[in-house]
């Protein structure tokens, strides 16, 4: 499954300046309020479920990736927002190393199956050593979204 079904390219920050965990959240929850898949007054308890989530495991994978997710009545379809951060943030990863790649995942809850697929589609893409490098070395949200439309 692309990615590209779900994040669009007003939905990619190359320049990521979150300093922390909840910042960073907060930032990709924005972005997709900006471009209003989550309404405006529900930002708050979409956040607030992230960061929950986060309190059972950290949802950061080790090779410098996190993917905060969370499944929410809030919305209809599936939407996803990306984050580039130069320096790396803390978030806890299962590697203890900084997180570069934030791809924040929020689904309807009535569509498990999409959101499992998701999921899995952006853990095999961020497990390949190549796709990261060129993420690391993208100059615009215009070259991310084309490594990412390129893959499965």
């Amino acid at each position: 499954m692309k990615i590209t079904k779900f994040l669009h390219l007003a939905q990619i920050n190359v320049d990521f300046r979150a300093k922390d965990k909840k910042e960073a959240i907060e930032s990709l929850v924005n972005i997709l309020v900006e471009q209003r898949h989550i309404p405006k007054q529900k930002a708050k308890e979409v956040t607030a479920a992230l960061l929950e989530r986060e309190t059972l495991t950290s949802t950061g994978l080790g090779h410098g990736v996190a993917l905060p997710h969370v499944k929410t009545d809030v919305i209809n379809e599936i939407c996803i927002a990306f984050g580039r951060s130069a320096e790396g943030i803390d978030f806890n990863a299962l590697d203890g190393n900084p997180v570069h790649f934030f791809f924040l995942i929020i689904a309807p809850t009535n569509k498990a199956e999409e959101y499992l697929k998701t999921l899995s589609s952006i853990s095999a893409l961020v497990k390949n050593d190549k796709i990261r490098s060129k993420l690391h070395a993208a100059k615009s949200a215009d070259e991310l979204y084309k490594i990412f439309d390129q893959t499965e």
